[in-house]
């Protein structure tokens, strides 16, 4: 016989089945979760036990049935018509028989091919005694026995349900010859004897058929919702994961999905209820030819571009939103990329012919003292601008290989001031330094360095450059520190400041346009944020850092 643990043939695994399903984590996310079958025994689980305990269950009914009705069993009564008492005994033997096996399914003692073969078997003998006191064959009680073979079929092994089935067809040929030999039942039943043996044989292995059938399609479509469960989680978690905000429509309006970023997009936080913008969002479907196209428009939380997607024969609709200032990033990355790689290209490749005009002029500088002085200060000023711009490119390329460390904010920036006013002789009195806090964050020393360097020569360039006109304010902002530096300049115009952080944009004759592009670029690789705060009266730049230590 064929270990029972490789091919469960109970019709009630398909339970355990669906439990396995569930237990291994396929269900859908907030799907209750059944748990683990309990084995009564290793290679047979709970539904087996199960099986056996609803077969007992009717057996029970079938017994209380006959039971009750031998009280009334008299010569005229088709049950029990020969022997009454006999079938009295027999059926009471039946029910207390019905009511011992409930306590052995439930102790899971003996085991459960043990208690398999022995309900049959109790089956087998009882309702052929019954039958026997009842007149045979012809009485119908011997049909009872069709129930008991096609539920040993369900739940039992091929082999033995034909076992059982032989046992059947014996135990009934066996009364019926003995029936014959008393001269209680002519020989001529036969025929119907053995046409009920045949029906033992063929309802039995019928139902084992249909049972493995059965169980070869459940196990192929537990195979087939594994996967359509493992698919599910990858695309709600590629979908929850999205850069795009994704929404659902049914042709009602109502949202039957919508992840995160959509959300965040909308105005709201994830989970929380959706503004009146949706409404307004399926109104602009509703009124679009079949419901497909891109359009572009504002939300409150971003100004995202549309596309509506009808999904076919569903009356959905599923709305991508992308975010136009992110899309534009992007392509301003890609864009500054190429362009970093050729300026640097070009750094590379005018930097040894500006060593050789500027040792040029040295020379033109030593001739006798007459025109050749005006050129040389020419030569020299655009040597140094051109050198500038190099030293520029190069510093934003090394912008990633400084290794932070932790700086005490306030410190840092004092010390550097000073040094700077120093080096550019600036009078101490022309800085306001307000900082109360002295916070460590994780920055690169010298990338903080060409950030204040920058901005704040900037700064002195466009104020009056007299006392008070720069100011340093150190900020907390909670999460972050922001450090602002201003001016008492006239500030930046509207149409300039659209295109302050772009390379190579200046209103200096003299500046390189690179300064601002690369405070932004460092500070962004710190991660830290570079932004325009507006004009106070002049221009004020905000240097927000994270705080927290390296």
């Amino acid at each position: 016989m064929r270990p029972l643990r490789r091919q469960p043939a109970a019709l009630g695994s398909h339970l355990y089945q669906r439990g396995v399903l569930l237990y291994a984590g396929t269900s859908a996310p907030g799907a209750e979760v059944a748990p683990p079958p309990r084995p009564g025994l290793p290679g047979f689980y709970s539904s087996h036990w199960r099986s056996l305990d609803y077969f007992n269950l009717y057996r029970l009914i079938v017994a209380s049935i006959l039971a009750i009705a031998s009280l009334f069993v008299g010569r005229d009564w088709p049950l029990g018509a020969e022997d009454p008492l006999f079938f009295r005994i027999a059926a009471f033997s039946y029910l207390v028989s019905s009511a011992l096996f409930v306590m052995g399914i439930r102790a899971r003692w003996p085991s459960f091919p043990v208690q398999l073969s022995l309900h049959i078997f109790t089956d087998i003998v009882l309702i052929t005694a019954m039958t026997n006191a009842s007149g045979g064959v012809s009485s119908g009680l011997s049909l009872l026995l069709l129930v008991s073979l096609a539920s040993a079929g369900l739940v039992g092994q091929g082999r033995l349900a034909l076992m059982y089935a032989s046992m059947a067809a014996i135990a009934m040929l066996a009364m019926h010859t003995l029936r014959v030999l008393n001269w209680q039942a002519p020989p001529q039943e036969y025929l119907q004897t053995g046409l009920l043996s045949l029906s033992y044989f063929a309802v039995a292995w019928l139902a084992h058929i249909l049972t493995r059938r059965a169980l070869v399609l459940e196990q192929e479509a537990a195979a087939k919702a594994r996967e359509l469960a493992l698919l599910n989680r990858i695309h709600a978690l590629a979908a929850g994961d999205s850069v795009n905000g994704i929404i659902a429509f049914n042709h009602k309006g109502q949202i039957t999905y919508c992840n995160a970023q959509a959300s965040i997009m909308l105005g709201k936080g994830p989970g929380q209820n959706k503004p009146d913008s949706v409404r307004g969002l399926f109104d602009r479907v509703s009124q679009m030819p079949n419901q497909a196209g891109e359009i572009e428009t504002d939300l409150p939380g971003a100004r995202v571009r549309l596309r509506f997607l009808p999904v076919e024969d569903s009356g959905h609709t599923v709305l991508l939103m992308e975010d136009v200032s992110r899309a534009e990033k992007l392509a301003q990355q890609i864009k500054l990329a190429s362009l970093g790689r050729l300026t640097l290209n070009i750094a590379h490749e005018i930097r040894n012919p500006l060593s050789a005009i500027g040792h040029a002029a040295q020379l033109l500088d030593e001739e006798p003292a007459g025109s050749n002085g005006r050129l040389t200060v020419i030569i020299r000023n655009n040597v140094r601008r051109l050198d500038q711009m190099v030293q520029d490119i190069l510093t934003l390329n090394r912008r990633d290989r400084q290794e932070r460390t932790n700086l005490k904010t306030g410190a840092f920036v004092r010390t550097w001031i000073q040094e700077w006013q120093q080096a550019e002789e600036i009078p101490e009195n022309a800085v306001i330094v307000d900082m109360k806090n002295d916070t460590t964050i994780c920055f690169a020393a010298e990338h903080l360095r060409q950030i204040l360097w920058n901005l704040t020569c900037n700064a002195w360039r466009h104020s009056q450059k007299q006392l008070g006109s720069l100011r340093f304010v150190l900020r907390d902002n909670g999460g972050e520190l922001a450090l602002e530096i201003s001016d008492d300049g006239d500030g930046i115009s509207a149409e300039n400041q659209a295109h302050l952080f772009e390379p190579f944009f200046t209103t200096d004759a003299q500046g390189t346009g690179l300064g601002l592009f690369i405070a932004r670029e460092l500070a962004e690789s710190n991660g830290a944020r570079l932004e325009f705060a507006g004009n106070r009266p002049g221009a004020c730049f905000r240097l927000s850092v994270p705080k927290h230590p390296c």
